[in-house]
């Protein structure tokens, strides 16, 4: 077999006819998605995809005017990069679809047209040939030997423009150094794809084991169709120039509908300062639709929960008395080194408590990137049963620039079972401690801490003073 006999068998089932006339330079040859080979995406977490693809196009030697149809509106156009063997690209241009009514009566001014109604009279239908003189203020036609102005009926053309169309198009004017069918490779931007994390975390009874699945959530808010598209995705964050006006007009995007694919993807390929997951399989998107994926399954991670007060401890300025509060409840938990590791891109994570058989949905909180290896600590709700109350018990003013305050910080706790309680607060600069009934920690030079036990049904009351000079 000859090295033709293969770039034959493609074209003869392009979606065009290789023995038609030539396209002049005036007239575009227009390529549908039929001609579309080897779609791939890759999306982005701000809103933006790149889209690759190839199409196999019919050219002539010299100049070549193409409309590509499936090119959503929302382009990036300055993005475009079109590649091809012996293809240099002239220029390109945005068309919108364009077959309304009123533009076909634009194109019909000055030619021959049909003008038909009902004969008042019999109720008949009426067609007579008519000129379209113009459209300055509605419709001026010539019909027979009188000019009708805005007439009643309705204005009906025997054929459509060429150059009207009822899809949008992305046209491009290219140099062919040589004639026949060639394979055109396109890569551009599009605003409107976008994907999302969630991930679900199971705490086993014991509170220090916790099985956490990733998913990934890809969503078509452009307003063309992605079939059978090669999908991976990128997380971290690119820099974008929203400061520059977009090219075209951005769709909003439509009412999702998600469908899930289980198997797990592979794990990410270290790019630069981002992560690329290939997802190593194909998918149609739809418009307004979304797929999601799972990153990952049951990954065994050593968690820890806590009770927290961020908002009790004063050096004074506030109010005299605090409470009482529900105790804020933390997960904390170490993003796994080695084998296991997997960088944990930006989304939400769901908690979810087991009590027997039983599962109960314990909060949610957002995270942000997150390495191997990395720390996170999420709020995740507040405590049903304990609580805290603060009390200013005294306030002394030794000068302009310093002072004394005195506080009590009691802590009680409902439950059948004792708590470690974390009492934090954020001091201004020139702080000291004079006095403190349980000893504190640094969580920095200004952050304190202080770790204080509460018996099951019980209470325990902290106390301090301090000194501050401004």
């Amino acid at each position: 077999m000859n090295r033709a006999t293969p770039l034959l068998a493609a074209a003869l089932a392009l979606p065009f006819a290789l023995d038609a006339p030539p396209a002049s330079a005036q007239q575009a040859t227009t390529i549908a998605l039929e001609a579309r080979r080897d779609l791939a995406l890759t999306v982005y977490q701000n809103g933006l995809g790149l889209v690759e693809e190839r199409r196999w196009v019919p050219l002539v030697p010299g100049a070549n005017r193409l409309d590509l149809l499936g090119v959503s509106e929302r382009i990036v156009a300055p993005s475009l990069v079109v590649s091809g063997e012996g293809l240099t690209l002239g220029e390109q241009a945005w068309r919108p679809a364009d077959l309304t009514p009123q533009r076909l009566l634009e194109s019909a001014v000055g030619g021959r047209v049909r003008l038909v109604r009902e004969h008042p009279e019999t109720g008949e239908t009426v067609s007579e040939p008519a000129v379209l003189l113009s459209l300055a203020g509605g419709p001026v036609l010539r019909v027979g030997d009188r000019i009708e102005i805005d007439p009643p009926g309705r204005i009906v053309l025997d054929r459509l423009p060429d150059d009207l169309s009822a899809e949008p198009r992305l046209g491009l004017s290219l140099e062919a150094g040589e004639g026949g069918a060639r394979e055109l490779g396109l890569a551009y931007l599009v605003e409107g794809l976008g994907w999302q994390a969630d991930y679900v975390a199971t705490l086993d009874e014991s509170g220090e084991r916790l099985e956490l699945t990733g998913l990934l959530t890809v969503s078509n808010g452009t307003d063309v169709v992605f079939e059978d598209a090669a999908l991976s995705v990128v997380a971290g964050e690119v820099s974008r120039d929203y400061g520059r006006p977009q090219p075209y007009q951005a769709a909003a995007p439509k009412m999702m509908r998600a469908e899930m694919a289980a198997d797990s993807v592979a794990a990410p390929q270290a790019v630069g300062e981002l992560y690329l997951y290939d997802t190593g399989r194909s998918v149609d998107l739809a418009r307004g639709e979304s797929r999601q994926l799972v990153l990952f399954q049951d990954l065994a991670i050593a968690a820890k929960r806590r009770l927290r007060f961020d908002g009790l401890v004063t050096a004074g300025g506030g109010p005299e008395q605090v409470g009482p509060e529900q105790a804020a409840v933390l997960l904390e938990f170490d993003n796994p080194e080695g084998r296991e590791a997997r960088p944990l891109p930006a989304g939400t994570l769901r908690l979810y408590d087991l009590s027997g058989e039983r599962r109960l949905f314990a909060g949610e909180a957002a995270i942000g990137h997150t390495p191997a290896g990395g720390t996170l600590e999420l709020t995740v709700g507040r405590a049903f049963d304990v609580t805290g109350s603060a009390t200013v018990t005294d306030l002394e003013r030794l000068s302009d620039r310093v002072y004394e305050i005195a506080q009590e910080i009691t802590l009680e706790n409902a439950k059948d079972t004792a708590v470690e309680i974390e009492v934090a607060g954020h001091l201004p600069r020139g702080w000291s401690l004079l006095e403190e009934s349980r000893e504190h920690e640094l969580e920095s030079a200004n952050r304190i801490l202080w770790r204080v036990p509460v018996p099951a049904g019980g209470e325990t009351t902290l106390t301090y003073r301090m000194r501050i000079a401004q």
